[in-house]
């Protein structure tokens, strides 16, 4: 004799079915973020060999290949739109071609749709970087943060913050080789239905001013679980 009806079997598999579907949307990423400070030793600036690092503009952009940069028609709109906002892109260049592509927002922590944050004076925040394919270990990540940080030298600006997804090992790789210190850690969860931040207290602590994140296509941004660096 078994222990229940033969007839509630389909709703068990029903059931669990029903639970599988809702473990597979749950979701939990967590980020940390990352500064460095600016120090009188970063305003020299070398390449790696045969690569060309530069302010990128509007015509760079446009002419992306999005399998060298990830950006398709769509993204490379969007930011010529982001350098009209006053983001900036360094790129790494292999002859004229861009391998290596890296955005800096000059007010603001975003991660659209999960965090915002306002950063303080003289801080940037780096974020969507791509490696081309064909010229990874190169250590052009690292390279980009370089050239970044010796602008900032120049224009006499404190500190460069970046993130992390905790599962990104090329990124924080190229963080840490850096020395970049954690400024804090933040969960997000998504169910379905529902989604929620959680801010460690020192992240908090050293971005006081929170921000409603926006998802506008101006701002749109690949968060770092999705790119590579």
């Amino acid at each position: 004799m078994t222990d229940q009806p033969l007839e509630s079997a389909p709703q068990l598999v029903r059931l669990k079915k029903r639970l599988g579907r809702i473990r597979r949307k749950f979701a939990l990423d967590t980020y940390d973020i990352f500064a460095k400070q600016v120090g009188a030793g970063h305003e020299e600036f070398e390449p790696p060999p045969a690569y060309r690092f530069a302010w990128a503009t509007a015509e760079d952009v446009e002419r992306c290949n999005p399998y060298h940069t990830e950006l398709d028609a769509q993204e490379r709109r969007e930011g010529v739109d982001r350098l009209g906002l006053d983001h900036r892109a360094v790129f790494a260049f292999y002859a004229q071609t861009p391998v290596f592509t890296m955005w800096m927002n000059p007010r603001n922590i975003h991660v659209p749709g999960i965090l915002k944050r306002r950063l303080g004076p003289g801080q940037v925040f780096i974020y969507k970087a791509f490696t081309s394919p064909d010229h990874r270990g190169k250590s052009l990540y690292k390279a980009g943060m370089a050239f970044v940080l010796s602008y900032l030298a120049r224009k006499g600006m404190a500190e460069l913050v970046g993130y992390a997804h905790v599962k990104k090992t090329i990124s924080r790789k190229g963080l840490a080789a850096l020395d970049f210190d954690s400024r804090g850690r933040f969960h997000h969860l998504q169910v379905p239905g529902w989604q929620h931040t959680f801010v460690s207290r020192e992240l908090a602590e050293n971005f006081p001013e929170a921000l409603a994140p926006s998802e506008n296509v101006l701002k749109a941004q690949k968060t770092i679980s999705s790119r590579s660096a």
